[in-house]
């Protein structure tokens, strides 16, 4: 049957019975947690020190390493870091789906907002940002910079960039009018 490890304590897990083997043909044991769970482990995991709780102390142990990581800015995951992250996707990354709309054709991000999320969201705070309103580029032609950008509604935003495509629509060559039994 192999190495009885009845009793004996790995880590948080204190093995209970021999529970089978594994693919590799490993013994398998079912151990008790010190947290109440419990876990199926190859015996191998358990004597090498592979294996030492059912989940629980990786869980722990990675809440306790949040809690040491410094808050930078405590902006990750508001809107406002959202508009800030998705504005540098679009003008930086080629992978983007909007960068040939905006960095490939050299659309930028000014260098006090490029890598510094708190300089953006002072600029924004302090320029009437609310979560119903969008960032807009007044000169769609110019990049994001304080002095081109301001908070705008989704209708102020469709009136600027309107009036350019109205101009692109008029250079296009028109399609006939289609005819109806009516006009025959």
């Amino acid at each position: 049957m192999g190495k009885d490890i009845t009793g004996q304590r790995f880590g948080w897990l204190v093995a209970v019975r021999p529970d089978g083997e594994s693919l590799d043909h490993h013994k398998k044991w079912f151990c008790i947690c010190d947290c109440g769970g419990s876990k199926t482990v190859r015996i191998t995991d358990l004597t090498r020190g592979k294996t030492q709780s059912c989940g629980c102390l990786r869980r722990e142990q990675l809440n306790n390493a949040r809690k040491l990581i410094p808050k930078i800015h405590g902006g990750c995951g508001s809107r406002l870091y959202r508009i800030w992250s998705n504005m540098k996707g679009r003008c930086t990354n080629p992978h983007n789906k909007d960068f040939p709309l905006y960095g490939g054709r050299g659309i930028i991000i000014c260098a006090e907002w490029l890598h510094d999320f708190k300089a953006f969201q002072k600029w924004a705070l302090s320029h009437g940002y609310r979560d119903d309103l969008t960032i807009d580029r007044m000169d769609n032609d110019k990049g994001y910079s304080p002095d081109n950008c301001r908070w705008a509604t989704m209708k102020e935003q469709i009136a600027n960039r309107g009036h350019k495509q109205i101009e692109k629509k008029k250079d296009l060559p028109r399609a006939p009018a289609s005819r109806t039994e009516k006009d025959l």
